[in-house]
This record gives C-alpha cells, structure tokens and sequence, in this order.
C-alpha cells in the first residue's frame, strides 16, 4: 500500500536521499585480502583488482556496512 499524498498512509513518506559525506577506503598496507567485505557491500563498490582490494569512489554509498566485519582494520570512512 502506498502513502497517501498527506503521508497519512501505510508506509512512512519516503525521505531523500542524502549527498554521501563519507566514502570506505582500503589500507592495502594493512589489507589481507581475505574478501570478507566484498558480498557485504549493497552497491558493488568494492571489487578485486589484480591482487588489491578497490573501492569505486564513485559506486560508494558510505552505507560502512564493511568496516566492522573486517579482521584487520583495512577499511576505514573519509570525506567524499
């Protein structure tokens, strides 16, 4: 069921989306390659290149749903 036009409806109004302030970057000093945080990030922005973990700047959604489950700490917030 959809929202009324009031947001009176079922579902909470839909809010919009905010400009990202913060994208993951990888430490490859620090990155063991493991892969953990590759089938945890919603957009794909992290994929293995040659031996290196990259994260797409520009798929990035700053969503951190890969920095706590890694092992080694590799993966951390900047400013976009």
């Amino acid at each position: 069921m959809l929202d009324a036009p009031d947001g009176d409806g079922y579902r909470s109004r839909m809010r919009p989306a905010h400009a990202r302030s913060e994208i993951a970057v990888v430490d490859l000093s620090v990155c063991d390659r493991c892969g953990l945080c590759l089938p945890l990030c919603p957009p794909e922005a992290i994929h293995l290149q040659l031996a290196d973990l990259v994260v797409d700047r520009a798929a990035c959604t700053g969503c951190r749903k890969c920095i706590a489950p890694c092992p080694v700490g590799a993966l951390t917030m900047v400013a976009a």
